[in-house]
């Protein structure tokens, strides 16, 4: 009995030191907010990225970031996860739930950003995102599942995972549930820095 309490008290002491032994070995700039993996250790990795249809560094990166998905393939999955800032109305995002469930989320992503940033809309104005909703097809469904308890729910999943991962602003890349990666410097050195950590944890 002792000496399985001794083997459990050691493990747990030398947890927290294997976890930063792996952040050690990984470089780049990130903040560590879960067990990190192991150099060269993953078949694939998972990016989830916090955005906000009208923030214009979550648009830059929208496009910047398509050379990571060419050059990575396969082995790079990628999952939005759309938040609100304060005071915002969320149809949007509710559009964004229905159109992800009916195989269009790549389609309205575009759309309500482009609303924004290419066209000057407001899409806090629910009419906007009923009219972005009808040029996709969407309309009725839209209308029959705006309400519905499974969309609220993935609101709510979605500002819960922000919250957990010290979510404050974005574009806010957390890679696989451990490491949290913001913009420092220019959008460029965002996606470089992206694919230095993602080139590291990927097996040869």
């Amino acid at each position: 009995m002792k000496v399985t309490i001794r083997a459990a008290w050691l493990a747990g002491m030398l947890w927290p030191l294997l976890v930063l032994s792996a952040a050690a070995q990984i470089s780049g700039n990130f903040e560590r907010i879960g067990p990190v993996p192991a150099k060269n250790s993953l078949d694939t990795v998972v990016l989830e990225e916090y955005i906000n249809f009208t923030c214009p560094h979550c648009n830059s990166f929208r496009t910047a970031s398509i050379p990571l998905t060419k050059k990575f393939a396969k082995r790079l999955t990628r999952r939005n996860v759309p938040i609100l800032f304060r005071g915002q109305n969320d149809a949007a995002l509710r559009l964004f739930y229905i159109a992800q469930k009916n195989g269009k989320e790549e389609e309205i992503l575009n759309a309500l950003f482009d609303a924004t940033f290419k066209y000057g809309v407001n899409i806090n104005d629910a009419a906007i995102v009923n009219y972005l909703a009808r040029s996709s097809g969407l309309a009725d469904v839209y209308e029959r599942e705006f309400a519905a308890d499974w969309v609220s729910q993935k609101l709510a999943e979605s500002h819960q995972k922000a919250e957990a991962a010290g979510i404050t602003a974005t574009p806010t890349v957390v890679v696989n549930n451990a490491l949290r990666v913001i913009p420092q410097g220019g959008m460029q050195e965002f996606i470089g820095n992206l694919d230095q950590i993602i080139g590291q944890l990927l097996k040869p």
